[in-house]
């Protein structure tokens, strides 16, 4: 711990700064990027992945694996724990005082930072776990076992709203609130954001039919159901032609026992996992059991994508642009940009960020639309549109975004994730001592050389992922590979520019999280 204490310092308020990764470390990562960006596009023979086969091991295929997941208590098993957090950050932020408090580190410092680990190896398993569902199934229910409804007024979603746009704008807005109103230190605010996400999945459940909130409102789901387009997990129909056959359709419309897919979808056509949310309620509602969890390669639906869609592709370069973003204000370069563009506009501080946030927000989609249209010009004979470009090609910023969100994420979580031990002890803040820990200080889980590793490694692995997506995704809209070849320039151009940015933002000095709390 002494070594890296070297590489932090500590403000008179608190807070904590770490160093970013040394200077050569960030030159070497640059020019990786640029040499495996350029040796791609020199050697690029392979053939379209995303039409061959690709293998897979099916988990369901240990009994015991099966027979605990056909077990109709089965989801309340899972999503119990998460329930018992959800409700013990409820009762510490609107109890609990308001220093030395659980809520907000159990919150902001474990699930929301765990979380993108866990979409990156397990795809949709939060929304298997989501505790928010699960209080809307038990409502609508009245049952701890069954998903059935029994109280619901079952009304069609309206159709404007059936699409992920109202998510991407409550994401921007939980951004806003994380960063701009500093949320994360506030334990209050915690458990309202976490009663508030509550209220809106069982309000929405009781309303619509189906699990509305889950399929189109969610920003949580939403943005894994992105990431989770490169998780190595899917559930998939293990014979095609046996779905193609059934006449019940039970895994869609459910049956006596079961409700089918809550989110709508047929799981006999199911190709991505965009919004699937592994709830496993088509496994147990069919009757030729013919459902597969299986393990495959990752990237698998990004490489395989064939529809493109605007409200998923605005919200990739979102996410690519709000977790840049996220880092961007821990840095002093923000501070001091922010300080002296405040002066010379006398706007406050609040203005000032909600503007630079949308800045920020716009900056990446004007680029990147630029490069659409640069890209258009430079296949004229294509017949592909700008906007069938943008849309298409920005699912290759998924791998990016993702990976940069776990290097960031890194920094973080082993830095800051002992903070919780302590408060495991007292974490009401009212000076208990359960387990001996309230007293006691922890120190990182990793040396800051491992984990300056770890975030190289993260930004360079994901820019590789997402070059190999966009030359899939070249292949299977042009039909020559010298128009292919030629669409994917100004493309890898744009997406050096987005990893070269990422390896200077993990360069830099971070504040930490909660290290002043």
């Amino acid at each position: 711990m002494n070594h890296d204490m070297a590489h932090c310092s500590m403000a008179a308020d608190g807070t904590m700064t770490m160093d970013g990764i040394p200077f050569w470390m960030a030159a070497g990562g640059v020019v990786l990027i640029i040499l495996l960006t350029h040796g791609y596009m020199m050697f690029r023979k392979a053939p379209d992945i995303g039409r061959v086969p690709y293998w897979t091991l099916n988990l369901l295929s240990v009994a015991w694996l099966k027979r605990l997941v056909k077990w109709p208590a089965f989801p309340l098993l899972i999503q119990s724990v998460p329930l018992l957090l959800l409700s013990l950050v409820i009762v510490a932020g609107l109890f609990g005082s308001p220093k030395g408090n659980i809520a907000p580190v159990l919150t902001w410092t474990w699930w929301w930072i765990l979380l993108i680990f866990f979409v990156a190896g397990f795809g949709k398993l939060f929304c298997a776990i989501c505790p928010w569902e699960a209080l809307s199934s038990m409502v609508t229910a009245l049952s701890l076992k069954s998903r059935l409804k029994r109280i619901t007024h079952d009304r069609p979603f309206p159709r404007w709203a059936r699409n992920i746009w109202p998510a991407i704008g409550f994401f921007v807005l939980l951004t806003w609130l994380e960063l701009g109103m500093d949320i994360t230190h506030s334990p209050a605010m915690t458990a309202v954001l976490g009663l508030f996400m509550a209220a809106m999945a069982v309000m929405l459940a009781v309303v619509y039919e189906k699990r509305a909130f889950c399929r189109y409102s969610c920003p949580v789901g939403r943005i894994s159901g992105l990431y989770a387009l490169f998780s190595p997990v899917e559930l998939r129909p293990a014979d095609a032609e046996i779905c193609r056959t059934c006449d019940g359709k039970e895994c869609y419309h459910g049956s006596a026992k079961q409700t089918g897919c809550p989110t709508g979808l047929f799981p006999g056509h199911l190709t991505e996992n965009t919004y699937c949310t592994l709830c496993s309620e088509c496994v147990r509602a069919c009757p030729h059991d013919n459902l597969a969890l299986n393990l495959r390669p990752p990237a698998t639906d990004l490489v395989r994508k064939n529809r493109f869609q605007w409200d998923e592709s605005i919200l990739a370069i979102v996410l690519l642009a709000l977790t840049s973003f996220h880092g961007l204000t821990m840095t002093p370069v923000w501070v001091s940009a922010n300080n002296l563009l405040r002066v010379e506009t006398g706007f406050g501080p609040k203005v000032m960020f909600t503007l630079l946030m949308l800045l920020m927000v716009l900056l990446p989609i004007g680029l990147f639309w630029v490069t659409a249209r640069v890209a258009s010009a430079l296949t004229p004979t294509a017949g592909v549109s700008t906007g069938v470009i943008f849309k298409a090609f920005a699912y290759s910023l998924i791998p990016v975004a993702l990976f940069y969100h776990l290097a960031h994420n890194c920094m973080h979580f082993f830095m800051e994730a002992g903070n919780l031990l302590p408060l495991l002890s007292d974490p009401l803040g009212w000076g208990w001592d359960l387990f001996g820990t309230a007293k006691k200080t922890y120190g990182a889980m990793l040396s800051m050389k491992a984990i300056w590793w770890l975030q190289i490694i993260c930004v360079v692995v994901g820019h590789v992922f997402g070059v190999v997506t966009a030359d899939n995704l070249a292949k299977r809209l042009y039909d020559t590979s010298g128009l292919a070849k030629r669409v994917l320039y100004p493309l890898m151009f744009a997406m050096v520019l987005y990893s070269v940015f990422s390896v200077w933002l993990i360069a830099q000095p971070m504040d930490m999280r909660t290290s002043g709390m």
